[in-house]
């Protein structure tokens, strides 16, 4: 019989009687703990205008990963409507390896309606461009320039200045072994 796996998320409660510095403190030290008492993994959710809440999941991932070796990180989710998808793309491509291939990804639309208006976005539109922005990265990270995305919601191209970024389809593979299945449409 395998041992089971236990892994935590938080939604970080930020009280008001704290500085966020403070909060965000209790906060590295719960994952380094829970590392401490063999958790693999460790999720962090995401919002950008709940004020108790206020949380940043891939820089503070990127914090964490120097204040831990074994445990799993990863933000839960990273709400895909609230960013471009290539920025995403670039932004997991360099977390990956700093991560030393520990990063753990969750994509989803977002439910804080704060944030949904903060950004512009409706939330019926929501799971649509989660999809799209998520076929995106995954064809990024699958394929070489020249990029032409013509979606719906995400307009852009690599196509004129890529003797600029020979590597870039390089740098976007996961460093992940194996590397998770990649299923486009």
């Amino acid at each position: 019989m395998q041992p089971i796996d236990y892994g935590m998320f938080i939604m970080p409660f930020h009280y008001n009687d704290k500085s966020l510095a403070q909060c965000l403190d209790e906060d590295l030290e719960l994952i380094v703990k829970a590392e401490e008492l063999g958790f693999s993994e460790f999720w962090v959710g995401e919002h950008h205008a709940i004020k108790c809440e206020f949380m940043m999941p891939e820089i503070f991932i990127g914090r964490a990963i120097g204040e831990t070796s074994r445990i799993r990180l990863g933000p839960a989710p990273i709400c895909l409507p609230q960013h471009h998808p290539a920025r995403a793309a670039n932004q997991l491509a360099f977390l990956d390896p700093l991560s030393k291939g520990r990063l753990n990804l969750a994509f989803g639309p977002g439910s804080a309606m704060c944030d949904l208006e903060l950004f512009g976005l409706s939330p019926k539109n929501a799971p649509e461009m989660t999809e799209e922005a998520m076929n995106i990265i995954l064809q990024l990270w699958s394929t070489d320039p020249p990029y032409e995305v013509n979606g719906k919601y995400w307009q852009f191209s690599l196509t004129e200045n890529i003797d600029e970024v020979t590597t870039f389809g390089q740098l976007q593979k996961p460093l992940q072994q194996p590397h998770p299945p990649i299923a486009m449409p």
